[in-house]
């Protein structure tokens, strides 16, 4: 008997270890959970192995068939199953509101059925589409550190009975620790978003200013460039650097035929390219410049465009190339209808061959050759310019020359008149060298004319003996102005050295002095004779030499003082051209110096103001 009792206490404990045993394993259980649960938010960063994580603890902790977790959208009128164990991974969509999760969710409190088909809330439609048949259902609300719903924790069949207070408590509790994972997976999540944002942005600012920096150069370039071709070399190197190519070339369109010239390179060999021609429409770049579409070809080897035979002639083979379109508008030849210029913008080996180009260089280089084509249009009306203004030029100085002639032409008939009665040697031999000076004269302004044409301003300068020189020039002004009634005096304050051009200056000064007879009038429209000074000093102390003419005609009217050099301005001379003063004024600054007038009724003085020291160092000197 009492052995018995003995067995029987003995199995009791036995069965109250066991038990204690097992609910001692259930709590380690629940605890690893949590544990599980609590680390998992700080190392799972997907969003969705972490629920999956923490459903699959849940599940096991609950003793359940199957766990889903529902999330809140971001209007919160709809919950979203995220993960659903035991089943394939459908979304399912619950208004707020509906079905007994959406009760949940609405209300925020705890809910804990036995049988769910006696409860009015619950819709039986998802267990007869899949076959699954549930029986009991606790499911908890989740709400975030503030409180606000997050969405909910919904187990489903419990596997022996229904659902207890403590499942209910610690559900509680997995739902309230899964709240914090799953907002903090969320924030965690933000975060990178925000930060890929953040640096996608950093990456195309600093795009954008590496493209403005280009774009910067480029209007530098542009602005900078005396030529085209100077102009094409500098844009074609920043654009080489900027896109981290090997080489490159620009190709224009010839006129009439349409070929394409590379009419700049750079890397490889250049000296070689720059001989070559692509016939129209063939290479990649006779593609591109006719089609005018940008291709980016990284295989060159696979395109069947690619010329081998350029290649192998200039002994450089392209990996790569990427070639983008340049077309502008620019001015027709003499005033001729306006065409449409063409070519290529040729890029060759990203990062020298080891990389491919890409669809940002694409767009990067499209800008450039936008830039680029603009810079060509306005270079080229720009050399139109240029060339009409030089052809203007050229017509007002023959207009000049022409003008000009007058004087050597009368010193040569009337020398050439006096040698036809003249018998004294000696004088026919002063005759004859007054004719050759005149010759050299009328040579120095073909000269003249012929570097203008060049677009050759330089001046010739030369030590001028003063005294000779300007006697010389008033024996030419005497017989020209003598036979006209006016007396010309010549003042030499000044007999030294000058280093100034002569032709010009001669010429200057024989169109003062005419311009002062012709001021003063002829003889029989004057009550006297008039009178022309010339006079030639030295301003100190900036060593310039001085030549003034003056006269005592009538004055300067002031209707044409203000425009009293520019060309074709004349008052009352019978016969004036208008040019005389022009002439003066371009001969002045020639020089570096300036003419000036004073004017009152009965005195006129042009005074010529022409810098001995500091000539510029474009001037052509020549000791003589």
């Amino acid at each position: 008997m009492r052995e018995g009792r003995e067995r029987f206490a003995w199995a009791t404990q036995s069965q109250e270890i066991a038990g204690l045993r097992e609910e001692l394993a259930r709590e380690h259980e629940k605890l690893l959970a949590l544990q599980d649960i609590g680390a998992a938010s700080g190392s799972i960063l997907n969003i969705d192995e972490l629920l999956s994580l923490v459903v699959s603890r849940i599940t096991r902790v609950m003793e359940c068939d199957r766990t889903t977790i529902y999330l809140l959208d971001e209007e919160g009128k709809e919950l979203v199953a995220r993960v659903a164990e035991g089943e394939q991974r459908h979304e399912i969509r619950l208004p707020v509101g509906l079905g007994i999760a959406g009760w949940v969710a609405r209300t925020g409190q705890l809910v804990n059925i036995a049988d769910v088909y006696d409860d009015a809330r619950f819709d039986p439609a998802w267990d007869r589409r899949t076959g699954y048949r549930t029986r009991s259902m606790l499911c908890v609300p989740m709400k975030n550190r503030l409180g606000r719903p997050l969405g909910i924790i919904q187990c489903l069949n419990k596997r022996w009975g229904a659902f207890t207070i403590e499942d209910e408590a610690m559900l509680s509790a997995l739902g309230a620790q899964a709240a914090v994972t799953i907002e903090n997976g969320r924030f965690f999540v933000q975060t990178i978003q925000k930060n890929m944002e953040l640096l996608e942005t950093k990456q195309q600012l600093e795009r954008r200013v590496r493209e403005l920096d280009v774009l910067v150069e480029i209007a530098q370039v542009s602005a900078q460039a005396r030529s085209l071709d100077q102009l094409l070399e500098g844009e074609l190197q920043r654009a080489v650097h900027a896109m981290e190519a090997e080489a490159g070339s620009i190709l224009l369109a010839e006129n009439g035929t349409g070929d394409l010239r590379f009419r700049c390179a750079f890397g490889g060999n250049p000296q070689a390219v720059k001989r070559m021609r692509i016939p129209e429409g063939t290479g990649i770049c006779g593609w591109v410049a006719k089609n005018r579409q940008p291709k980016m070809v990284n295989d060159v080897s696979a395109d069947e465009r690619h010329r081998v035979d350029v290649a192998h002639s200039v002994g450089y083979h392209p990996r790569s190339v990427l070639a983008v379109p340049l077309f502008w508008t620019e001015p027709g030849e003499l005033g001729g209808e306006e065409r449409e210029g063409e070519g290529a913008l040729e890029l060759l080996n990203k990062h020298k061959g080891s990389g491919p180009f890409t669809d940002d260089d694409v767009r990067l280089a499209t800008l450039m050759a936008s830039n680029i084509s603009n810079a060509i249009s306005l270079a080229k009306a720009r050399e139109r310019t240029e060339r009409e203004e030089r052809l203007s030029g050229i017509g007002q100085l023959l207009s000049s020359v022409l003008h000009d002639l007058k004087t050597p032409m009368a010193v040569i008939a009337g020398y050439t008149r006096e040698l036809e009665s003249e018998t004294d040697p000696a004088v026919r031999a002063k005759a004859s060298q007054t004719i050759l000076k005149q010759v050299d004269l009328i040579n120095a302004m073909t000269r003249e004319t012929i570097a203008f044409a060049r677009g050759d301003r330089s001046v010739w300068l030369r030590k001028v003996y003063l005294k000779q020189f300007f006697e010389e020039v008033m024996g030419q002004l005497q017989r020209e102005l003598e036979p006209k009634g006016v007396d010309i005096e010549l003042v030499l304050e000044d007999r030294g050295v000058a280093r100034i051009d002569q032709h010009k200056i001669q010429r200057a000064v024989h169109n003062l002095a005419r311009n002062a007879a012709e001021a003063i009038g002829p003889p029989h429209a004057r009550r006297r004779g008039g009178k022309v000074t010339l006079k030639v000093s030295r301003l100190l102390p900036e060593d310039s030499l001085v030549i003034e003419v003056a006269d005592d005609g009538p004055g300067i009217p002031d209707e044409i003082r203000e425009r009293l050099f520019d060309s074709f301005i004349t008052h009352g001379k019978e016969g004036g051209s208008g040019l005389g003063l022009a002439v003066v004024r371009k001969v002045a600054a020639d020089h570096g110096g300036s003419v000036e007038v004073e004017s009152v009724p009965g005195h006129t003085v042009f005074r010529l103001v022409l810098p001995q020291t500091g000539q510029s160092s474009t001037e052509l000197e020549r000791a003589g």
